[in-house]
């Protein structure tokens, strides 16, 4: 994995984040692309790049999103580390458990900012956290297998185009 690729990957996600998503998604309901990449990173890089890129990506969201500074900055270092110590054991290791670990770190993600909202006294909207797990969870994954295709290194071999 280089980490050129990743840090083009962090940007695409920012923009898709903050400048089109916006546009194209009302009620507040956003997939998380600063996640899937963070953890798309975890899971080909391992646990130590998996906190920095999570503490870089969830500062970064936190710094633009207009929330409590250190929400992201706390949950996505955490979720990403523990996708990436999944990612270690059988029967995660292999490339079916790619896919689940980016559905626990969707799903924990939003967990952990909602267990934190709840501590912080933001009221919560039932119908808009539930609208965040059905329309935010399968894109943000889905978006995450994207990254892992896009930072997987190509095998020996393979000629370019």
């Amino acid at each position: 994995m280089s980490y050129a690729r990743a840090a083009v990957a962090v940007v695409a996600a920012f923009l898709l984040q903050t400048a089109v998503l916006p546009l194209t998604v009302g009620e507040g309901v956003t997939p998380d692309f600063l996640l899937a990449t963070a953890a798309a990173v975890a899971l080909l890089a391992g646990t130590g790049p998996a906190i920095g890129f999570g503490l870089a990506t969830g500062l970064l969201q936190d710094s633009f999103s207009g929330g409590l500074l250190g929400m992201n900055g706390f949950s996505k270092p955490l979720v990403v580390f523990l996708a990436a110590r999944g990612r270690e054991h059988p029967p995660l290791d292999t490339r079916a458990g790619i896919p689940l670990l980016l559905v626990f770190a969707a799903a924990a993600d939003l967990a952990i900012l909602w267990a934190l909202g709840e501590v912080a006294g933001f009221t919560a909207i039932p119908a808009r956290e539930l609208g965040a797990a059905a329309y935010g969870i399968p894109i943000t994954v889905i978006y995450g297998l994207l990254v892992v295709r896009f930072l997987k290194p190509r095998p020996a071999g393979y000629g370019a185009p």
